[in-house]
């Protein structure tokens, strides 16, 4: 059953993909449509990537499912066996000004958790880039080499800091995310799409991911899927696990995460007055 979920989403994303190539930059694509049931605005091409990859799941899906999504919200029957998490377009403020990169996230899920997601697949819409991933598995593609968790020091961090007016730090705090390994060569990058950022830290490309704005389970589910089957670990900025929040879209943490070869313990240790700053700051906000 996972390998033919994962059929089925590849199909779904291709599809995401197709209906944002003629809309991402452009004016059409930028108009605002309301907002969606995750509480964010909805964009003309949210709207089609969303309503595109429907059709496919409808059609292509294998089992009946509870879709949860960023822009339909939750539909179908509470009781099917399985829930599919995707946000069509995540990276949609990149998106609509035609800057990279954006993607499109699904997760299948056998339970209500995000400890429960068993099939991943995240799908670069601007590059030929795509990851899957199965609880258990392990990661499907890319191929990892041998080489990537061997750097001992933490020396790229990538950052989700979302509105400036919602954030509680100063850049230099960050510094002391460098104490680890003791890295001389500290570096601080934003792409811009959670799910493509949990990749790049699963795959050895960037070393931790702050993500200092509450992050709901259609952000996040698929992403955390595939850096967990490549042996990287995340916890919300309370330090609570992760991986019991809800997929719906109500729940929103904020959290940090880290690649294969390093000690959880000793990460959240060195960023302890960094968290609770962040943990500090972002109580009481609303992020809807």
């Amino acid at each position: 059953m996972d390998e033919a979920w994962l059929r089925c989403v590849v199909k779904v994303a291709a599809a995401g993909e197709a209906a944002a190539a003629t809309l991402y930059g452009t004016a059409q694509g930028r108009r605002e449509l309301g907002a969606g049931a995750g509480g964010d605005g909805t964009l003309a091409v949210d709207l089609a990537c969303e309503r595109a990859m429907r059709e496919v799941l409808q059609r292509e899906a294998p089992a009946p499912f509870l879709l949860v999504s960023e822009e339909a919200g939750i539909v179908g029957d509470e009781q099917a066996p399985y829930r599919v998490v995707m946000d069509p377009l995540d990276g949609s403020h990149n998106a609509q000004r035609g800057l990279e990169p954006f993607c499109g996230s699904i997760a299948v899920a056998e339970g209500p958790k995000l400890r429960d997601v068993r099939v991943a697949h995240i799908k670069d819409y601007t590059r030929p880039h795509a990851y899957s991933a199965v609880a258990g598995v392990g990661l499907l593609s890319p191929d990892l080499r041998p080489d990537r968790f061997s750097r001992r020091a933490v020396e790229l961090v990538l950052i989700e800091v979302g509105r400036p007016d919602r954030q509680h730090f100063r850049y230099h705090d960050l510094s002391a995310l460098g104490a680890v390994g003791r890295s001389r060569n500290l570096r601080i990058r934003q792409i811009g799409s959670l799910a493509l950022a949990l990749c790049h830290v699963a795959l050895g490309t960037a070393d931790v991911l702050l993500a200092a704005v509450r992050s709901r389970s259609v952000d996040i589910a698929a992403g955390l899927r595939v850096l967990k089957e490549c042996g990287g670990e995340a916890v919300t900025l309370r330090g609570d696990d992760l991986f019991e929040q809800p997929l719906d879209l109500v729940r929103r943490e904020a959290f940090l995460a880290w690649r294969a070869g390093f000690s959880g313990e000793e990460l959240l240790l060195r960023t302890r007055e960094l968290r609770e700053t962040l943990a500090s700051g972002l109580r009481g906000v609303d992020f809807g």
